[in-house]
């Protein structure tokens, strides 16, 4: 009997030894919404703000990653002929390249994490990754030149980005506190669906994540007239024949000898 109690507080001492690491480990579950979820894009639209908010540990970062669908890109390979003119030398395939890729993080600490490249890389985020993850057909020598280039250009059309330190926190309590990212998405998107990724870290470490879903659709005169390319080329032939010939006479009554400005 006495032997038994004996092992009580023995018990209870490695009982404390594996529970302590797990309260330090303990967080709030992130939890997340987007506004607006659906994204109409009409003859006038110039991009808009996708708002992402949610909850996450009071000592944790964030990352948001809107990222669209893979997909396989041909573009053209520019150089010199004979090292005097500029000129299009041949096309270069790209594979498993998104159609979007904008990501946003937080920076909490002055030693942060969460924006720093290798770490993303790791984790399967951030432009070394997809470096990594593309296919480009091409010397290997070459291809991280191309890789490099591809990167630049999709910045500049604003289809990739990358803002590090742009999430900022509201605290709630004690363990949790609240975030909002302000996501612009660029005027020349393409319609579909795009995954909304929020990634809850700590110290380089993935806590928690959640996932949403945003459409891209058409809408007003670029509907219509896409719908008029694909369902009825005919007639789509025949208003774009009609739209150039009335361009042609508004430009000749304006310029032309309409205004009495014909040559002489």
């Amino acid at each position: 009997m006495i032997r038994n109690k004996t092992w009580i507080p023995v018990f209870i001492i490695v009982v404390s030894f594996i529970w302590h690491p797990q309260l330090a480990d303990s967080k709030v579950s992130v939890t997340t919404k987007n506004e607006p979820n659906l994204i109409a894009v009409g003859a006038l639209f110039n991009g808009t703000q996708l708002t992402v908010s949610g909850e996450v540990g009071i000592e944790n970062d964030v990352v948001v990653l809107v990222r669209g669908k893979q997909e396989a890109l041909t573009l053209k390979k520019k150089g010199k002929a004979l090292g005097l003119l500029w000129m299009n030398l041949g096309d270069v395939h790209f594979k498993k390249v998104p159609t979007l890729y904008l990501l946003y993080s937080s920076e909490t600490n002055m030693d942060s994490t969460a924006s720093n490249p290798k770490t993303l890389e790791k984790l399967g985020i951030g432009f070394e990754y997809l470096k990594k993850e593309m296919e480009i057909e091409a010397p290997q020598a070459d291809r991280d030149r191309l890789a490099n280039e591809f990167l630049k250009l999709k910045q500049k059309q604003g289809l990739y980005a990358f803002h590090p330190g742009k999430i900022s926190f509201d605290p709630k309590n004690d363990t949790e506190k609240s975030f909002t990212a302000g996501v612009w998405i660029p005027p020349r998107i393409p319609f579909g669906e795009y995954q909304i990724n929020v990634v809850e870290m700590n110290n380089g470490r993935i806590i928690d994540t959640a996932h949403h879903e945003l459409k891209v659709k058409e809408e007003g005169i670029p509907l219509m007239l896409s719908s008029l390319a694909f369902n009825h080329s005919l007639l789509y032939g025949f208003f774009a024949v009609f739209v150039a010939v009335v361009a042609g006479l508004a430009m000749d009554f304006f310029f032309g000898s309409g205004k009495g400005g014909g040559a002489h």
